[in-house]
């Protein structure tokens, strides 16, 4: 199953960036929220960078690496701030933990920030030091998908 056939309930559908229009979208979500400048595209099969959309309109960016390890790691998961608090991080969420599940891995794991580890912990996901090189400052939760 591709990202792309995560769509439906609410008008959400989290999908690849298909054209430059969409990677232009996916790379701004992410500079609003992380201040980050635009990356060369990472072509490695492990990498999944998902673009968020509600009623055709991008909305959230989100990164899923497979780790090859029964878990794929939920990385620079964003809003875009005109849309936060709306309930589309839980939206896009749930729609990145099944992403995960097609790819066959059975835990999602995720560096929070501490400011935000309290929404995790509120979808499911638990503190659990899965990484020993991890930098402090971060907190690293662990959902089991089943």
């Amino acid at each position: 199953m591709s990202a792309n056939s995560l769509n439906g309930e609410n008008g959400y559908r989290l999908d690849a960036p298909r054209c430059a229009q969409d990677w232009q979208a996916y790379h701004g979500i992410r500079r609003k929220v992380f201040h980050l400048p635009r990356p060369d595209e990472d072509t490695s099969p492990d990498i999944h960078p998902l673009l968020l959309w509600h009623e055709d309109r991008p909305i959230g960016a989100i990164q899923v690496d497979n780790l090859h390890n029964a878990a794929a790691a939920l990385r620079l998961v964003a809003i875009d701030p005109a849309h936060q608090g709306g309930g589309h991080g839980k939206a896009m969420l749930e729609r990145a933990e099944a992403f995960v599940r097609t790819l066959g891995c059975r835990k999602a794991v995720v560096y929070s920030t501490v400011e935000a580890a309290g929404f995790y912990a509120h979808n499911g996901y638990d503190e659990e030091d899965w990484d020993a090189v991890c930098m402090g400052g971060v907190v690293q939760m662990l959902k089991e998908l089943g």
